[in-house]
């Protein structure tokens, strides 16, 4: 079990990361705010009328809403290549404005996995910065290893990830709910909690965001945010909610 883990316990869950006390750092607090997609209008992105959506990114694959599997209407369907001399992406933005430290901000989707795509380094859901100046939009990433879902945050300068080695293993072939929820902060006034169909498999405490003079998420991105396999990759998501609030 990942030593941030042990230092909470499992027991305590959401309540120990989220009670953290906002720094003294923050800036003004986001207002509150919950938007969702279930896609069955189609993907609107970019200056479609009410789009949630800011930009598709396609790199060396698509998105697009299309029937979802096992289920009446529509999901979003992302196609990613293997990876070859660079990372394919699929993937779509959605652009909150500045969240500082405190806020916390819950995403939450419907995960189906066609049995052909490996449960595999694939990136699935990135919370960065795209605003601030550094290089890389930093930021953190949810992502799969071995059928897990895990926290990567290399991108803020923290090489090992948050794991848990005996949470459950994803199911090719079923929609799973996922909900990863996290309170942007700076060492310990930072978190995330992740639950797997109402189960919690991942809790920790720690950076957030990189430490930078401006501090804060400004985007969230959703799909294949990578493929690191060297097979094509294709994933749907539904139900889609974004929301966030201030810290208490």
């Amino acid at each position: 079990m990942n030593r941030h883990l042990a230092s909470i316990g499992l027991a305590t869950g959401l309540g120990a990361i989220l009670a953290v006390g906002v720094s003294a750092q923050s800036t003004a607090p986001v207002p509150p705010f919950a938007r969702t997609d279930n896609f069955d209008a189609g993907l609107c992105t970019g200056s479609c009328p009410g789009a949630l959506w800011a930009i598709r990114q396609e790199v060396n694959g698509t998105v697009s809403a299309a029937p979802a599997p096992g289920r009446a209407g529509q999901a979003l369907y992302a196609r990613a290549a293997a990876k070859g001399s660079g990372v394919a992406k699929a993937d779509i933005v959605f652009r909150s404005g500045p969240m500082p430290v405190g806020t916390v901000l819950t995403t939450a989707f419907d995960l189906y996995i066609p049995a052909a795509t490996p449960i595999n380094s694939m990136q699935l859901l990135d919370l960065e910065c795209a605003t601030c100046g550094e290089e890389g939009n930093p930021g953190i990433r949810l992502y799969l290893r071995n059928g897990r879902l895990r926290i990567d945050r290399s991108k803020i300068g923290i090489a090992n990830a948050w794991v848990r080695d005996d949470a459950p293993v994803l199911t090719p072939n079923r929609w799973h709910r996922i909900v990863m929820t996290v309170r942007i902060g700076l060492e310990d006034s930072g978190g995330a909690r992740v639950t797997l169909n109402g189960q919690e498999v991942l809790a920790a405490q720690g950076a957030t965001i990189m430490p930078l003079a401006a501090r804060y998420i400004d985007r969230v991105q959703i799909g294949i945010t990578a493929n690191s396999n060297p097979v094509p990759v294709s994933l749907y998501f539904d139900n889609v909610a974004i929301s966030a609030r201030p810290g208490r």
